[in-house]
């Protein structure tokens, strides 16, 4: 019984192991910041300049408001390869062309909010990123 147990989770981790080892460097790339965002996230609570929570402070709300957050980018860039696989299976040609920037979009977009969680923090932050976060934030309080 023990041999059958070994046998299917060894089986299980090999599927996830296959599964991560056959990802395009972008996706780990993306994955990367991904954790990277939600850490100085973390951080930001911790020393109580979170502007996500009344208080300031670290939110277990708010860290898997976040959490649910990236699911979601995950979802949308498995979309994209859905779509890209869709295109190159009716066309025959290789394409990755949707997920490839999809991924760079979000990439962008996380490091971004690692720039302002670092600048939360006390972190020195360069002019011209400075003036590029407040053309984002101006852009999203006209979307909003």
């Amino acid at each position: 019984m023990k041999e059958k147990i070994l046998q299917a989770v060894s089986a299980g981790v090999g599927i996830v192991i296959s599964f991560f080892c056959g990802l395009p460097p972008i996706i780990w790339v993306l994955l990367a910041v991904m954790t990277m965002d939600f850490i100085t996230g973390i951080m930001v609570g911790v020393t109580g300049k979170s502007p996500n929570t009344e208080y300031g402070g670290l939110s277990s709300s708010a860290a898997f408001l976040g959490l649910a957050k990236k699911i979601i980018i995950l979802i949308v860039v498995a979309l994209a390869h859905l779509l890209d696989y869709a295109v190159a299976t009716s066309s025959g040609i290789d394409f990755a062309a949707i997920s490839g920037a999809t991924c760079f979009w979000f990439v962008a977009s996380e490091g971004i909010s690692i720039i302002e969680n670092a600048a939360l923090m006390g972190v020195p932050i360069p002019d011209q990123i400075k003036q590029l976060l407040e053309v984002m934030r101006g852009k999203k309080n006209e979307e909003a």
